[in-house]
Formats: structure tokens, C-alpha cells, sequence
């Protein structure tokens, strides 16, 4: 008797020691994935430290390199580094007044191509000109509408098919 007790004893010991041991996995896999979430988080942020200073450093490189063709009295090369910005700038404006322009209906086209206004102002105009409501079309006494069928197919009856036919076809053309 003592033989069996002992035996289920030991059986018991090691399913005890096998959950344990799971358990411990578990939470080393844990413990793991949290040091490795630490860790990669704290490589983003030192890399967008990194580029947050080295675009400081950029600004403050082009800023030096200004000032000192300022120093040597080489405005012309000044001028031409920045010219090309400045061609772009213009043409940007330029293609952004013709686009804003054209969403505007034609009479009020004429009025506002003639004004010389910011991109910002002329934005706004046409923002608010372009969320007025639309005329819609009125019913017009003695009109025939077009009927709509609500039914699916499979409900309708023979002459509401061809009828539904005839419409399809006819708003195709």
C-alpha cells in the first residue's frame, strides 16, 4: 500500500514540475518580448533624435554658408541658389491661380481674374462658391417621371421587367 501511495506521489511530482516549468517559459517569453519592445523603442527614439538634429544642423550649415558668401561679397551666387526657388514658387502660384480659377463658374471667372488676389483669399472664394448648393432641377407640371423599381428582380411581374428592360436601355443610350 505504502508502494502505491509513493508511486502516485512521484506521478504527481512531475506533472507538478512540467506545468512549472510551462509557467516559467511563459513568463521568460514575456519577460523577453517586453525587453525587446523596450529596446526597439528605445532605438526609434534615438533615431528621430537623430534626424531632428541633424536637420538642425542642416539649417544651421546653409545659414553659415550664406552669411559667409554674404561676408565675400558673393551676392551673385546667393542669388542664383536662390533663384531657382523662387522660379518654382512663381510657377506654383501660377499654376495653383489657373486651377482655382477654373472651378469657378465662367461669369464669375472674368471678375475674379481681373482682381489680384493672394492664392490664400482667392481659396477661400472659391471654397465658399463651391459649397452653395446646386440647382437642382424642378418638376415641371404635365412631366412624365421615369419610374424606379424598388422590387428586386426575382418579385416582379412579367410586364415589370420589360419595363425595367426598356429603362435600363434606354439610359444607355
Amino acid at each position: 500500500m505504502l508502494e502505491e501511495n509513493s508511486g502516485s506521489t512521484s506521478q504527481e511530482a512531475n506533472e507538478q514540475s512540467v506545468q512549472t516549468d510551462t509557467q516559467d517559459s511563459g513568463q521568460q517569453s514575456n519577460d523577453v518580448l517586453n525587453q525587446e519592445k523596450a529596446y526597439s523603442q528605445k532605438q526609434r527614439q534615438r533615431a528621430q533624435k537623430a534626424e531632428a538634429e541633424l536637420e538642425k544642423m542642416t539649417a544651421r550649415n546653409k545659414k553659415i554658408e550664406e552669411e559667409a558668401m554674404v561676408e565675400q561679397n558673393k551676392f551673385k551666387e546667393l542669388w542664383e541658389q536662390d533663384k531657382g526657388d523662387a522660379e518654382w514658387a512663381r510657377g506654383y502660384r501660377k499654376d495653383r491661380r489657373a486651377s482655382l480659377l477654373t472651378k469657378l463658374p465662367d461669369d464669375k471667372r472674368e471678375k475674379f481674374e481681373k482682381m489680384n488676389l493672394e492664392l490664400d483669399a482667392l481659396e477661400a472664394i472659391v471654397e465658399e462658391i463651391s459649397v452653395t448648393p446646386k440647382e437642382t432641377m424642378k418638376a415641371v407640371p404635365g412631366q412624365v417621371d421615369t419610374p424606379t423599381m424598388d422590387k428586386p428582380y426575382q418579385d416582379m411581374t412579367e410586364q415589370e421587367r420589360k419595363a425595367y428592360h426598356t429603362a435600363v436601355l434606354n439610359s444607355k443610350n
